[in-house]
């Protein structure tokens, strides 16, 4: 994944729902790495400072929309 450009499909709240998701593509087949992990803290008050984003190779990110979509649908 290292030398394939990464397309961000998502930004989580917090590492731990990022990992969350993660484990979701990552189930489904599509590799993913969290970007900003280190970074994201809460600041006191207003939540989470830096979002978590989660990237895939460009060439998996319409897969990776349609699995966050699904998982979107099912959790209303």
């Amino acid at each position: 994944m290292e030398d394939k450009p990464l397309e961000v499909v998502y930004q989580a709240q917090n590492s731990a729902e990022a990992e969350m998701i993660c484990g979701l593509l990552k189930s489904n087949g599509v590799k993913c790495v969290l970007l900003d992990r280190n970074a994201s803290a809460m600041v006191a008050g207003f939540g989470p400072a830096i979002p978590v984003r989660l990237a895939v190779i460009a060439e998996d990110r319409e897969k990776a929309l349609e699995i966050l979509k699904s998982f979107k649908y099912n959790e209303e």
